[in-house]
């Protein structure tokens, strides 16, 4: 696989790519003047002079692309008279791009315009949705004048798509904004008809732009446009796709308007938004976006969004904030919420969070009692909350000495996440059982488990839930002996979750740290390790 970025791209995430397998980051510098008049000549078949080479050159500023752009865009004239005088050579590349499409007959120009509307590719049945009267020839014709090219895919029907996104920008900002909004809303409305709402949603939202630049009191098309993208984003975050899922909960919030006009939807999306930041270990925005949606929650009697929005809150009032009283105050309400509302798979929910505060004061007797009311509250098919109730379960009879139970408990768990798909469901699913493996003295049966659980976790940036996992794959690596492992999971914990704020894993991880250092006969690094693990202790949750 290649993928293709600016330079930014490593500047803003300076690890990207850096746990794939065998991956080189290849850097592309611009090409020099030389290298730059060589390739307009090249590409011309010598019929660009050492003049417009040199000029090309330069406009071009070392870039292959529009070297050949503008080269290509010279092709199709003749030199003066002389067969010498300097042919006018476009200023920029948008200028060429623009040339070219000038040069069109109407029809195609037209089409092309039409066409330019589609986000990625298309057939010649969306064709002519936003085009009805589209014909295989024209889509040739534009093949042969360089704006369309083929996007193969073997088992579907042909696809094309505009040659470059350059070439895509240029002939989409030439089209009116009246078509621009009719035309997204014709695809939107097709693609809501043929069962695909996530991409209809970003044809809502183009289409609201148009709308609001040609009458910014006309909100119709924009609050379609919120409702898709709030409908989108749902999806991505039950999916665990939490980065999409921000992304399109900001956007339908740009829908939304000024913050005067916000109700029950907006509590929505902040709730949303502020689960998907949860999953994500950024408990700050999480907190944020989740107590905005708690205020609206309140202000409109949304009851959806208070059990959301007041459930993670409570969650991070245990692990971040390390306050047990306040998040018990918080689950409480949560629960109310949802009973309120009357939806069993809300009440399951905000029932397995609440199920974390006797757990977190070590009285397992009372966790036992919510997740088994959760269990047996969950639909047959809700498999998400079965999975967490029963992973939930399966710990605390770990923490009960019963770990014959607990295995059994999580391979139950485990089969459900396979039927469910859920990646995060497996992962979680996958690190309990390595847990327990690794109770019952079989590390080395636990360690694939334990791999499994925190590559996945790392595919979907789970970053409190990979720390935790490898504090875990760590003690089972001590227990093995394999101490410098051991040793490198260990710290990695540490430091994820001091990065995060995260008040709960730090004072068994020092400890677990701890001991790996007495095993070395490092009675001074012990020493200091149980120091800061008590440190530590004093901040977690009480």
């Amino acid at each position: 696989m290649v993928a293709l970025a600016r330079k930014e791209l490593l500047e803003l995430r300076p690890t990207w790519g850096s746990t794939a397998g065998g991956a080189v980051v290849i850097r592309l510098e611009p090409l020099s003047a030389d290298e730059s008049r060589r390739l307009a000549q090249h590409a011309s078949g010598g019929r660009v002079d050492d003049r417009e080479a040199s000029i090309i050159a330069k406009r071009a500023g070392g870039n292959p692309f529009f070297i050949i752009e503008t080269t290509g865009m010279l092709m199709p004239g003749d030199a003066a008279t002389d067969g010498h005088a300097l042919r006018a050579v476009p200023p920029t590349v948008q200028a060429v791009v623009s040339a070219r499409l000038d040069s069109l007959p109407p029809r195609l120009r037209d089409l092309a315009r039409h066409a330019s509307v589609f986000r990625y590719s298309f057939d010649l049945g969306e064709l002519t949705v936003v085009d009805p009267n589209a014909t295989p020839e024209e889509v040739r014709a534009l093949e042969d004048c360089e704006m369309l090219v083929r996007d193969p895919e073997p088992d579907g029907p042909q696809r094309w798509r505009l040659r470059h996104s350059m070439l895509k920008d240029v002939v989409y900002a030439s089209l009116a904004k009246r078509d621009r909004a009719r035309l997204h809303l014709r695809v939107a409305e097709y693609l809501m008809d043929t069962g695909h709402p996530s991409f209809a949603a970003d044809h809502f939202e183009l289409a609201a732009f148009a709308a609001l630049d040609l009458n910014p009191n006309d909100r119709s098309v924009a609050d379609r446009a919120c409702e898709a993208l709030l409908f989108a984003a749902d999806r991505a975050r039950r999916r665990m796709e939490s980065r999409s899922a921000i992304d399109r909960y900001e956007r339908a919030l740009v829908m939304a308007g000024p913050e005067e006009r916000w109700a029950a939807r907006e509590a929505r999306i902040l709730a949303g938004k502020g689960e998907a930041h949860y999953w994500l270990g950024e408990y700050e925005a999480a907190r944020l976006s989740l107590e905005r949606a708690v205020e609206l929650g309140e202000e409109h009697q949304d009851h959806f969004a208070l059990a959301l929005a007041l459930r993670f809150l409570g969650d991070i009032a245990i692990n971040f904030e390390g306050d047990v009283d306040k998040a018990e105050r918080l689950l409480t309400r949560s629960l109310e919420a949802a009973e309120k509302l009357g939806d069993r798979w809300a009440v399951v929910r905000s029932l397995i969070f609440a199920g974390w505060v006797p757990w977190t004061r070590s009285r397992y007797d009372e966790a036992e009692t919510i997740w088994r009311r959760a269990l047996d509250s969950a639909d047959a098919k809700d498999y998400w909350a079965r999975v967490r109730a029963l992973t939930a379960l399966s710990i605390n009879h770990s923490e009960m000495g019963d770990r014959e139970g607990a295995l059994r408990l999580i391979d139950e768990a485990n089969a459900l996440a396979e039927i469910s798909g859920d990646r995060f469901s497996l992962a979680n699913t996958a690190v309990q059982k390595a847990r327990t493996l690794d109770d019952l003295g079989r590390g080395e049966e636990a360690l694939p488990w334990f791999d499994l659980g925190i590559a996945t976790f790392g595919e979907v940036g789970a970053r409190w839930e990979i720390a935790d996992a490898r504090a875990a794959r760590g003690i089972a690596k001590r227990n093995l002996g394999r101490l410098d492992e051991a040793e490198e999971d260990l710290r990695a914990a540490v430091r994820i979750a001091e990065e995060l704020g995260d008040r709960q894993l730090p004072p068994w991880t020092l400890r677990n740290l701890a001991q790996v250092a007495e095993l070395r006969g490092d009675k001074v690094a012990a020493e200091e390790l149980l120091r800061r693990s008590r440190d530590a202790e004093t901040r977690g949750p009480h």
